[in-house]
This record gives C-alpha cells, sequence and structure tokens, in this order.
C-alpha cells in the first residue's frame, strides 16, 4: 500500500491522451523526457565503448563528489580555450540539474552563518 500523498488522479488528460494516439498511429516522436541515452536512438562507436571495457583502468571505480578529474580538467581546458581562467578545482560535474540544486541547496543550509 502507498502512502495517501500517492493517492493522484490518474485519469487521462488529453496531452497524455494525444500522446497515446500518436504513439498508436506509429509516428515519430522526439521524448524530450527520455532520460536514457541508450533508448535515444544515437549511434554510438560501439567497438570503442565495447574496446574501453578491457582496460584494466575501468576496474577501478574512485568517485569524487565533484566529478570525475578528467572530465572536470577537460572542461576547465574548453574554457582555457576561450581565454577564461577556470580551474579544475572549481567545476563541479553532476549527473543532472536536480542532483546539482540539490547539491546548492544543501551546501547553501550547511553554510555557516
Amino acid at each position: 500500500m502507498f502512502a495517501k500523498r500517492t493517492n493522484w488522479n490518474l485519469t487521462p488528460n488529453r496531452l497524455s491522451q494525444a500522446l497515446a494516439a500518436h504513439r498508436a498511429a506509429g509516428k515519430p516522436l522526439l521524448d524530450l523526457t527520455v532520460s536514457n541515452p541508450t533508448e535515444c536512438g544515437f549511434e554510438y562507436d560501439r567497438s570503442a565503448i565495447l574496446n574501453a571495457l578491457g582496460n584494466p583502468a575501468a576496474l577501478s571505480y574512485e568517485p569524487d563528489p565533484r566529478g570525475l578529474e578528467s572530465a572536470r580538467r577537460a572542461v576547465a581546458g574548453y574554457y582555457a580555450d576561450r581565454k577564461e581562467d577556470v580551474s579544475a578545482e572549481d567545476i563541479f560535474l553532476t549527473t543532472s540539474t536536480y542532483e546539482r540544486s540539490v547539491f546548492l541547496r544543501l551546501s547553501n543550509a550547511l553554510r555557516p552563518g
């Protein structure tokens, strides 16, 4: 049983009805709400991805709450190419806008003063 606060009205609205009719008609659809990139129809360099899995470094996982250091350095390099002075230490990479907003709210809430 779910909590009472989850007792939402799930009656299809006009948008969900139109979406269902569109899908049922087999029409192409660009769904911007899909969060799984493997379901978006992107073309990947499959051999490069599979080869990367054969790299022994892939067996080590050392998470950093600021994001992968090599990725932060790449972002800093991007800005350096544009004559912007941004340190990799000042860059925080998150997986989503929601994660970023939670991080910012927590850091503000925990800030002294």
